[in-house]
């Protein structure tokens, strides 16, 4: 869900046989968390293991084939500033304003899904989850603001009007999605019907060109 919108753009910038779309399954990604945690013990210097950078994925390897850069966010806002020959589209505007509002989804995004309660009681975390969605929740709120964005937009269908952005990639995955696939606990599909344009807008990013070709070559 994360790596989703740092996948697109890469894919925008370079095609599909520009950059290795490497992933981990969970067995493997135990061993290597494992492996990292032996070489760190082993190691008195400050540079990264060779395992893993951090305890955390993604990571993007850079072409010199030393660079390790970890977070997201900074690979997504990358990969989406490329120019490079094979470039499809414009993913994150040159605009500062607009590059505001984009900066902007994507942090919200990140608060609302990393913020959303936790507790392991499920009657409690409920509890706290339905406050949490309510109008005055963080939830709530966030929704709510990123819909106005979508509305002084003319409903969009984007966040930049008809200019699809990294943004619109955070907002549909791994918010809406994993609303939709009821996979946010305690907040059903239903619950974006309080959201038109946020509802509407998670199809319209599905339909654009570049995530039609993107799921061509790619399951998710």
């Amino acid at each position: 869900g994360r790596c989703y919108a740092a996948r697109v753009a890469l894919f925008n910038a370079f095609g599909k046989e520009g950059w290795v779309d490497e992933r981990i399954g969970q067995v493997q990604w135990k061993k290597l968390k494992e492996q990292a945690t032996e070489q760190r013990a082993q190691s008195e210097g400050i540079d990264p293991v060779p395992a893993l950078v951090s305890n955390s994925l993604p990571e993007l390897i850079l072409p010199d084939g030393e660079t390790r850069v970890t977070q997201s966010h900074a690979i997504a806002r990358w990969a989406a500033r490329q120019k490079s020959g094979n470039t499809l589209y414009s993913l994150y505007p040159n605009a500062l304003d607009h590059a505001l509002l984009v900066d902007e989804s994507m942090s919200l995004v990140d608060s609302m899904v990393g913020f959303a309660p936790k507790d392991a009681d499920k009657e409690v975390r409920m509890n706290k989850r339905k406050e949490y969605a309510d109008r005055n929740g963080s939830l709530g709120i966030g929704m709510a603001i990123l819909e106005s964005r979508l509305a002084k937009q003319g409903g969009g269908p984007f966040l930049l009007g008809q200019e699809l952005s990294i943004g619109d990639l955070y907002l549909k995955k791994p918010l809406t999605d994993m609303i939709l696939d009821k996979q946010f606990d305690g907040v059903p599909p239903e619950y974006l019907d309080k959201f038109p344009l946020i509802r509407k807008h998670t199809d319209a990013v599905a339909a654009h060109p570049l995530i039609e070709e993107y799921m061509k070559h790619y399951k998710n």
